[in-house]
């Protein structure tokens, strides 16, 4: 059973309308990888989530770009009282057990440290660490 195979296989049907599909890709994918990604998210589907997805949650408003690496156990989702979600650039890394939340704007080739805490938008070619997240370095 190959993780990419259903993620792909339950984004297709979810543009279809085919919800029987999406409803057993999205059962195989909790039990199966214990990760929770709608299918409603925009993922390119050049989007690489390591480690067979195990962990990720993805709220079904986010938006990543193509060529993003997404490690485990990470967030990406919405602030309840503010009903924005992330959108991620192209060629982004997300590190393990990072958490991007809200309205915010990740820019271009943006490297995310493991365990970061992102609550305010990053520009292009910037490492971000900690909690909160901070640029630690900027490539101009």
């Amino acid at each position: 059973m190959n993780f990419h195979k259903i993620f792909h296989y339950g984004q297709k049907a979810n543009r279809n309308g085919n919800k029987l599909i999406v409803k057993l890709c999205k059962f195989i994918m909790r039990v199966y990888y214990n990760c929770d990604i709608d299918f409603s998210a925009q993922i390119d589907e050049s989007v690489w989530l390591c480690h067979n997805g195990f962990g990720i949650v993805i709220n079904p408003k986010v938006v990543v770009g193509g060529g993003t690496t997404i490690q485990h156990s990470v967030t990406l989702g919405e602030i309840q009282y503010n009903g924005a979600a992330p959108i991620i650039g192209r060629n982004c890394f997300i590190g393990a057990r990072a958490v991007v939340l809200g309205n915010v704007h990740i820019g271009d080739n943006v490297r995310i440290g493991a365990g970061a805490v992102v609550l305010e938008s990053i520009p292009d070619h910037c490492t971000a660490v900690g909690v909160p997240a901070r640029i630690v370095k900027r490539k101009e």
